[in-house]
């Protein structure tokens, strides 16, 4: 680290530095806190204003996600916007946000709840908290235009269209050091399609595992899920774009 500052030109303010441990005897991080000046770090902590932690994160530690909507829409002076207006400030801004913590989690269902509640009353009053009851029902708001919706995403279908890009990767054992470390960790020497989780493994691993049987059920087979795979690998489109339409509610097209 010393090289580094001498090098970068950056200085290390050890009263702003944390260290975190795993595995490691007390004489030895008794030595680290000595030769560094770091103090030891607890779990959640934030980075890019994103809670970290190796156990499964709670509802509430979700908070700075949900305060961050509620002041995006406290900002707004949302009453004097048109349905149109309100609905291009969720698209651009709203999901934006939401997006960007679906891409690193699995979200629970009870902060989805209060993500789309949220998304709703702006939607149709403007404000944070409900005035008056929705005009249509959001599960029909968030299907495509073609359907008669307003092409807003599914949450859990776009937070699933995520967990298929990491089973997609880890099924091609894509150079990356995570990947790399979840196959020598929780694989080898099986098939990824054949591991199971266990209690000690981390949230996101079992949440990996929980959705590869769901996705395996709904694909109707392995062998069906590798194709469906492969041909959303291969497509013009993202990934996680098709992997979005399979996934979300579809209804016919509204001539």
């Amino acid at each position: 680290m010393t090289i580094f500052g001498r090098t970068s030109g950056l200085e290390i303010n050890a009263s702003k530095s944390s260290i975190f441990f795993g595995g490691v005897s007390n004489s030895i991080k008794q030595l680290i806190f000595s030769d560094t000046g770091f103090v030891e770090g607890s779990f959640p902590f934030r980075y890019l204003v994103v809670p970290l932690s190796p156990h499964r994160l709670l509802a509430n530690q979700f908070s700075p996600l949900l305060h961050k909507l509620d002041s995006a829409i406290k900002s707004w002076l949302g009453k004097h916007l048109s349905y149109a207006g309100r609905l291009e400030l969720l698209k651009s801004v709203l999901y934006g946000i939401v997006q960007f913590w679906l891409n690193i989690f699995p979200v629970p269902d009870t902060v989805i709840k209060q993500i789309i509640c949220l998304c709703c009353n702006f939607l149709w009053t403007g404000t944070v908290s409900r005035n008056k009851s929705a005009l249509v029902a959001w599960r029909m708001v968030c299907l495509s235009k073609d359907e008669g919706g307003l092409g807003l995403f599914n949450l859990r279908a776009l937070n699933n269209s995520f967990l298929a890009k990491h089973i997609w990767n880890i099924h091609l054992k894509a150079y990356t050091i995570w990947i790399q470390w979840v196959h020598h960790y929780y694989i080898h020497p099986h098939s990824f399609w054949d591991t199971e989780a266990h209690p000690s493994s981390s949230p996101l691993w079992k949440s990996i595992i929980n959705f590869r049987d769901k996705l395996v059920e709904m694909g109707g087979g392995q062998s069906h899920v590798l194709s469906l795979m492969e041909n959303w690998s291969s497509s013009t489109r993202p990934f996680t774009a098709k992997a979005y339409t399979f996934l979300r509610l579809q209804s016919n097209p509204v001539h």
